[in-house]
């Protein structure tokens, strides 16, 4: 077995495989799915312990492992244990829960490495045994590292299920086809991080990451460094936006992580969503985009849609172009560019149970369009299918104080929202000196001290405003009635 030091879990290779810098330390960041995660599987480990009566034994772990959470997430958790419990009802089995895993290995450079995948519990029968995993979320599939270690190291005797709790279903997980195959593929995404950490590979993976507050990617605009002790929460652009309208609104999604009430899986893509793929597809690294040869490129990049939609877009992209030709020296060089920053400010922790006086860290994020510059100027390009409102300006900001620190211009900064319809097109030009960086900075710390004076596991404790934006809120019934 290798050394514990080089041992790998299967979450820390995906993490690898995404970016370097996304493997590290212990954070503090507000994670409440995990934290609910946590604690119902100490509840279900109690309960199976337990040889009292059912209602004794739920009681009891209910008590013991819920006891510091609001009434919104004791509800929650209790709903989640239930549904375990349906799942896999208690039987006469062994059942083991201390650190199970089943471990691929491979020696890289004279020593062994090891990449692990991790079980809840383990159920032994006559020598059969079941091991289980536990998932909380929507999508319950294990990564496919994860199904090629337990394909490669089954016995006849072990079968492998996950508790898909809001499939209310044990589903068994599927084996490969090719497990040493995708097993090597995994060693050697290991293999390149050990031999040399490459620097942050931006991307989706920012909205997910732990340790974006400290890669450099969010960098902190108003202190020297951030320490384990300080308390973490990460609030997206849009996220921000509902902020401005209710705090309720977007504590719930980031730093509690109520299960919202308007979960829909999206089949099919906007034509809003096309036009934005498309267009970033022919802008990025091409100074000749406004010649008429490029613009029916992005005709021909469309050819797979039906014809109305072609036309919808098209139109669209001519107006864009439109726009673009009224700035010269202009090169666009990323697309889906992640931008923000990170603001320390005075809030509160939990301790023992108890509140506390603690630092927070607020790590504001957004991912713009495209993003280039305007000879030596950064420039950051928004591109909208709706018309103007208020709160652009405040994207605006965001995007230029995140801009600021990480295309490294403290002059200027331009952002750029282009308003495309069908038939016309318009541009809000905002350009970001020294003054109005500073304004934004002071803005943005002042709404820092909103994510900050949320008490942990209180889902009660940041207010709540009524106004139109209810109608379309993701915890409308939830909210009703716990005002």
């Amino acid at each position: 077995m290798p050394d514990r030091d080089n041992t790998y879990s299967t979450n820390q290779i995906r993490k690898i495989s995404q970016c370097h810098s996304s493997y590290g330390k212990k954070t503090r960041l507000a994670s409440p799915k995990l934290d609910r995660w946590k604690d119902l599987n100490k509840a279900i480990v109690d309960w199976l312990n337990n040889d009292a009566l059912e209602e004794t034994s739920v009681k009891v772990a209910e008590e013991n492992n819920f006891q510091f959470y609001d009434t919104i997430q004791k509800r929650i958790l209790s709903d989640l244990f239930t549904r375990f419990r349906t799942i896999y009802p208690k039987r006469n089995s062994n059942f083991n829960h201390e650190y199970l895993i089943k471990e691929a290995i491979k020696e890289i450079d004279g020593e062994e490495y090891g990449i692990t995948t991790h079980f809840a519990y383990e159920f032994e029968d006559d020598n059969q045994y079941e091991y289980i995993r536990l998932k909380t979320a929507h999508d319950p599939e294990p990564e496919l590292i994860d199904r090629a270690i337990i394909t490669k190291l089954k016995s006849e005797n072990e079968e492998f299920y996950t508790a898909a709790i809001e499939l209310d279903d044990l589903v068994e997980i599927e084996m490969v086809e090719n497990p040493d195959e995708i097993i090597d593929d995994y060693f050697n995404i290991l293999e390149d991080y050990l031999e040399g950490r490459k620097k942050r590979t931006p991307g989706k993976q920012c909205d997910y990451c732990d340790q974006a507050s400290r890669c450099g990617q969010f960098p902190l605009i108003n202190a020297d460094k951030i320490t384990n002790r300080i308390r973490e929460v990460k609030i997206s652009k849009t996220n921000l936006v509902k902020l401005s309208n209710c705090e309720r609104r977007t504590a719930w999604n980031v730093q509690y992580g109520l299960p919202r009430e308007d979960f829909i899986e999206y089949e099919s893509e906007s034509v809003a969503t096309k036009f934005h793929q498309f267009s970033q597809e022919i802008l990025v690294n091409n100074e000749k985009f406004s010649e008429k040869q490029n613009i029916e490129s992005f005709n021909q990049l469309t050819n797979e849609e039906d014809e109305v939609t072609r036309e919808q877009l098209y139109l669209k992209y001519q107006q864009l172009v439109s726009q673009l030709n009224n700035y010269e020296d202009l090169i666009i060089k990323e697309s889906e560019y992640i931008l923000g920053f990170t603001c320390i400010t005075e809030g509160k922790g939990l301790r023992d149970g108890k509140v506390i006086d603690q630092k927070v860290a607020t790590i504001f994020t957004g991912k713009s369009d495209l993003a280039g510059r305007l000879g030596d100027i950064p420039l950051i390009i928004e591109l909208k299918t709706r018309p103007e409102i208020p709160e652009d300006f405040l994207e605006a900001q965001l995007y230029a104080l995140g801009a600021s620190q990480l295309m490294k211009s403290e002059k200027e900064i331009i952002v750029l929202h282009i308003y495309v319809s069908d038939n016309n097109a318009s541009v809000k030009e905002r350009k970001f000196g020294i003054s109005e960086l500073e304004s934004a900075k002071a803005k943005f710390e002042d709404i820092a001290k909103k994510p900050a004076s949320w008490i942990p596991f209180d889902a009660l404790s940041p207010s709540h405003k009524v106004g139109e934006w209810c109608d379309y809120c993701e915890f409308k019934n939830t909210c009703t009635e716990f005002r």
